[in-house]
């Protein structure tokens, strides 16, 4: 990879969320000259660290998983390679930061849902969920009859749900699908599909799949825990932390976070890979990168990303409900450009389907999706809406133009409804709802659970609507199917 090209491309993502940031802090007041500049060094903490990971990702963790996914088929045992990837589900999710923090979210707004057994049952569904997006690819299951199913399953679920934990399990959703876990579900995904001879459509799907099981576990979670007692007032935010001690806690954080993982990748290379020294040793230098970068970009967002949200949140609000939405659509518009994972993903879209999916087309719908997603959770949140008269409409939808959707874009927009629900949505978008609901009347804490759901659901709508355009200029084309 080309890090100074890389480094170019992370810079005009982060810039607009940066100046937008800015512009909406001086005409609200909320930011100060010395609370300007920690969200300058901010932004160039996340510019750097989201180069370094990515440059990581490629040259470490993306080669690792793609063996360990080429190891898993050679097996030829079905049962262990369900079992593998539900112990590496378990292992990628249980330290995972955006599943801690959402974990910590959730016992503020509802002091009687113990973190502990929250996180487990997140962790757990992953796993399982995992297992059964890889026997999907080696039993040739239809990525739609899965989703139908798995969707179908969930919203009977919900149906003896209470809002509350509806809310939090589609945001746990979407927190599992970080920016570490991405890229190697993803990579042992496609060692698996590759070994298979599939279909490209075999190559998505993994996250999208995976991401399932945590929202039907908490659902289920729900049903048995104490959802009783929820927080009405957003608590003050507390004074600002030094970046020091903020670094040393994520380089904390994420070593924990990777160490597992590392240790199976170790035990893997010992007794099953056996990859080449030179080739070994560069990968080690990747997962190093990954780390060092991934400390850097979640340093830079904990800094200041998320108070300074608040605060906007707060003061938008109390100038005008138009203006808090009209900021929260150009917010998301420019915040998904920035999210690891996106990146990740809309690079090896271009590549698995030889460039008829451009990669800037991608982010141009992800975009969209996410800032129509925004703007609707912001209006949820300040009128205090139940979550299903959303999310219920925007999945009917969604299964409906399945129908008509090309394979391959299917699982691709499933996917990237994953992926779009990064750090960057937990640590600034998901406080920004907080924010407006501390500042509006009829809000609640609980209200502002529901934003990350939000942003995961419409891309899938937006990308399956933009693989229906692609099958009909390829059929006017007489080019065939996509």
């Amino acid at each position: 990879m080309d890090i100074l090209r890389q480094l170019k491309e992370t810079s005009l993502s982060v810039l607009p969320i940066g100046v937008l940031t800015i512009v909406l802090s001086l005409i609200t007041g909320c930011m100060d000259t010395a609370g300007i500049l920690r969200f300058l060094l901010s932004c160039i903490l996340v510019i750097v660290g989201l180069t370094i990971f990515l440059t990581g990702v490629e040259i470490g963790i993306t080669p690792i998983g793609g063996r360990i996914g080429s190891a898993l088929t050679k097996s030829r045992s079905l049962i262990l390679m369900l079992l593998a990837a539900l112990m590496l589900g378990l292992i990628i999710t249980l330290p995972e930061p955006d599943v801690q923090v959402l974990a910590s979210q959730v016992h503020q707004a509802s002091p009687s849902t113990p973190t502990g057994p929250l996180v487990f049952a997140i962790a757990l569904g992953v796993g399982i969920f995992f297992a059964i997006s890889l026997a999907r690819t080696v039993l040739s299951w239809p990525m739609k009859a899965v989703m139908l199913v798995s969707y179908s399953l969930l919203f009977i679920v919900s149906i003896f749900s209470d809002n509350f934990f509806i809310s939090v399990g589609f945001d746990s959703g979407g927190a599992t699908t970080g920016p570490l876990s991405v890229p190697f579900i993803m990579a042992l995904g496609m060692g698996v599909a590759s070994m298979r001879k599939h279909s490209s459509e075999a190559n998505f799907g993994y996250v999208a799949i995976s991401s399932i099981g945590p929202v039907l576990f908490v659902l289920i979670f729900g049903l048995t825990a104490n959802g009783n007692g929820l927080a009405s007032v957003v608590e003050s935010e507390a004074e600002a932390v030094s970046f020091f001690s903020i670094l040393l806690t994520k380089l904390k954080e994420t070593g924990f976070s990777l160490l597992p993982l590392i240790i199976v990748c170790l035990l893997m290379q010992v007794f099953v890979l056996k990859t080449p020294k030179t080739e070994a040793i560069r990968e080690a230098i990747g997962v190093f990168y990954a780390y060092i970068g991934i400390v850097l970009f979640f340093a830079g967002v904990d800094y200041s990303f998320s108070q300074v949200a608040r605060m906007l949140g707060e003061a938008l609000i109390g100038i005008s409900p138009l203006l808090l939405y009209v900021s929260a659509f150009l917010f998301g518009l420019s915040v998904v450009l920035a999210e690891p994972a996106v990146i990740v993903l809309t690079e090896q879209v271009e590549e698995e389907s030889s460039g008829r999916i451009s990669k800037r087309i991608m982010l141009a719908t992800l975009s969209l999706g996410v800032g129509l997603a925004v703007t609707l959770a912001a209006i949820r949140t300040v009128n205090n809406l139940p979550i299903w008269m959303f999310l219920l409409p925007g999945y009917a939808t969604i299964m409906l133009l399945m129908i008509w959707t090309p394979g391959l874009f299917s699982a691709i927009a499933f996917d990237s409804g994953g992926v779009a629900t990064g750090p960057m949505s937990s640590a600034f978008l998901l406080p920004l709802a907080m924010g407006a609901a501390s500042g509006a009347q009829s809000a609640t804490l609980s209200s502002s659970f529901g934003m990350i759901a939000m942003i995961a659901m419409m891309p899938i709508l937006l990308i399956e609507v933009l693989g229906i355009i692609y099958r009909i200029k390829t059929r006017k084309a007489g080019k065939g199917d996509v």
